[in-house]
């Protein structure tokens, strides 16, 4: 069975050529920008940009990966989903931002404010963007690269501008609203001109945007929580300064993870297509052997080059972050594969166990994360990051179905019994 189509693998390489772009792009100029305020007010960004991760995370309410899957299996009836959606995330963005706003402006500096209400305004264009979804779903990455790269490359200019010039910290706000304001109303137009929005019967979708999205907008939630919890551990038992060392090996550590989401998008939409289950198996196991390989190489390169990059781009001022990459690495390669399993039992609408897999991952962060970063200060935080992930991909997924994904992960030994037992069932 062909798994890497010709259309499947030209939508990779659109996914990835935006991501290249964005992320090198960002890097370069994020670089910049650390080296002129330094490692404390980079950590201010850092948490404004922690805090709405939150915010985006229960905005959507788990409806993300359902709204792909509606429209990968149906055009229509996914664009009036994503249309009669709209007005709930924008108040469920109101009722999770005004508190962290209110909270940042009692109990922060006014430069952390500044830059939690831009943050603000970034997520809120992100959370309305159901163009992206759509685009990705029907295979036209190539809408959202151009657009993205038009919009990362003005958002860029601005903050060079902003630096050359040796500008107030605060300008830096401008930037940080652009680059995902301009991509929305790109996009917006794009679609706009070949499609209508249709508007129906919204208490109809409301109810349903609820009812699914709450089984998974706590399996969301809580991978929000336990990826970020390292972050606001390190502002809390740290200081800032280390938030922001941490925030430079978390953007060189997992940057190239756009490689796998863009693979791991494209090919599951063929996955959710698919009615045979064992084909369904082959598949995935294939795309989990694909990851492995990518993320090897990319972390072998970050082990190699890591510590010229680091000089090259931050300074010296940062050189902590060194091993911390390599180590954010590998976590970046479990959670990859944690991606394939998740959206697997998503396609089998096995909603229940995801949310209570997630909420035990979640529980079981803070523990690990707290007792690590008093334990181990920076080193202590990439490793529970690895440790979290680990557990994630391997134990808390290997109850599911009496070790299916135990069995797919280890395809070559089981794929007999996988279809043997199948042929079972169906007869």
């Amino acid at each position: 069975m062909e798994v890497f189509s010709r259309k499947i693998v030209s939508n990779s390489l659109w996914m990835m050529l935006e991501k290249i772009i964005s992320i090198f792009g960002l890097i370069f100029v994020t670089s910049y920008v650390a080296k002129y305020i330094g490692p404390t007010n980079f950590g201010k960004i850092a948490l404004a940009t922690t805090l709405f991760t939150f915010v985006q995370t229960l905005t959507w309410f788990g409806n993300q990966e359902i709204l792909f899957k509606r429209v990968s299996k149906n055009h229509q009836s996914g664009l009036n989903y994503l249309f009669n959606t709209q007005k709930i995330r924008f108040y469920l963005f109101l009722l999770m931002s005004l508190p962290i706003l209110l909270g940042l402006y009692i109990f922060t500096d006014l430069l952390t404010l500044i830059f939690g209400i831009a943050t603000a305004f970034a997520t809120y264009f992100i959370t309305q963007d159901i163009y992206a979804i759509y685009n990705n779903a029907v295979l036209h990455s190539y809408i959202n690269a151009i657009v993205n790269m038009v919009g990362l490359s003005i958002a860029l200019a601005v903050r060079y501008v902003i630096v050359v010039f040796e500008m107030e910290y605060a300008y830096l706000s401008i930037p940080i609203v652009l680059v995902t304001l301009i991509p929305y109303l790109l996009k917006q137009y794009w679609f706009n001109r070949d499609h209508k929005a249709q508007f129906s019967n919204q208490s109809k979708y409301r109810k349903y945007y609820f009812l699914a999205g709450g089984s998974l907008v706590i399996s969301t939630l809580a991978i929000s929580f336990y990826t970020q919890i390292t972050s606001l551990m390190l502002a809390k038992l740290t200081s800032l300064k280390d938030l922001g060392i941490y925030a430079v090996a978390v953007t060189l550590g997992t940057a190239w993870s756009f490689i796998n989401f863009s693979i791991i998008t494209s090919v599951l939409s063929k996955v959710y297509r698919e009615k045979d289950d064992y084909q369904s198996y082959y598949i995935i196991a294939k795309l989990n052997l694909t990851i492995i390989i990518v993320s090897s190489f990319v972390i072998m390169f970050l082990a190699q080059f890591g510590q010229w990059i680091i000089n090259i781009l931050y300074g010296s001022a940062y050189q902590e972050a060194h091993y911390l990459i390599i180590v954010l690495g590998l976590s970046t390669l479990c959670s990859g594969l944690g991606t394939i399993a998740a959206r697997f039992m998503i396609k089998e609408e096995s909603y229940s166990y995801i949310s209570k897999k997630m909420l035990a991952v979640a529980c079981s962060a803070l523990p690990v994360s707290y007792f690590m970063v008093s334990l181990y200060g920076l080193k202590g935080a990439a490793y529970s990051v690895l440790l979290i992930e680990f557990l994630s991909l391997t134990i808390f997924n290997y109850f599911y179905r009496n070790g299916l994904i135990f069995k797919i992960h280890f395809f070559p030994f089981f794929k007999h019994s996988l279809k043997f037992k199948l042929q079972e069932e169906q007869c």
